[in-house]
């Protein structure tokens, strides 16, 4: 269930991001072993780090405005 939900994201990414299918096809090869899984794997990664990543800012902001306001 998982790996087909995984790799509809990586399809949909892909073809969202390159256009063209032989394009899609080379940079599936070359950068995620030749499957769409993989693709929506980093891409689901690379969304949670980005929304930790403003999660700690965040916090880091609201400390800051407490200890000094």
């Amino acid at each position: 269930m998982g790996g087909s939900i995984l790799s509809v994201l990586g399809r949909a990414y892909m073809y969202l991001r390159y256009r063209d299918e032989r394009k899609v096809q080379h940079e599936l090869v070359r950068k995620y072993e030749g499957q769409f899984r993989n693709a929506g794997t980093v891409l689901l990664a690379d969304i949670f780090m980005a929304v930790a990543v403003v999660a700690v800012v965040s916090m880091l902001a609201a400390l800051l405005y407490w200890i000094l306001a």
